[in-house]
């Protein structure tokens, strides 16, 4: 199974990073290829999330449990959907300049036909997605590091 791992720094606090993943409502509006999400199942540190992706004429829905650490960790584990297995992780740790942001994802589709497909570009899709992240956070906070409350 490929397993990616991804890091970059922003000037951004931990906090902000985190709710920004955990907003999954809002995705469509800047994640590319996800055309819609809907959250249930919400609970004190977890809920259920359902992505709908349209990537290259496919459009597929899956189902993650996102488990979370505030303002710390995600954790996004498979539920249902066109992957055998799916396991995604986002740490948040503060530095000098912001936060460092950890991304790891770990991924097998059910079908040969999408592991031959999408899996040898997964890398570059998801350091696109990882890019869609930082330029939400300069949208939504702004072009500085803000202090904390």
């Amino acid at each position: 199974m490929p397993r990616i791992q991804l890091t970059d720094t922003v000037p951004f606090q931990p906090v902000q990073m985190f709710e920004l993943v955990l907003d999954v409502r809002k995705y469509p509006e800047f994640l590319p290829w996800c055309t819609k999400t809907r959250v249930f199942n919400e609970e004190e540190r977890q809920f259920v999330a359902e992505l709908t992706i349209s990537f290259r004429g496919m459009r597929e829905s899956f189902q993650t449990v996102d488990r979370f650490v505030p303002p710390r960790k995600v954790e996004v584990k498979l539920r249902s959907g066109p992957f055998q297995h799916l396991e995604n992780e986002w740490i948040f740790t503060p530095t000098p300049q912001g936060t460092r942001v950890d991304f790891f994802i770990d991924f097998k589709f059910k079908s040969r036909l999408m592991n031959v497909t999408l899996g040898p570009i997964f890398t570059q899709v998801s350091r696109q997605m990882l890019e869609a992240f930082r330029n939400r956070a300069f949208v939504l906070y702004g072009q500085t590091l803000v202090s904390p409350p």
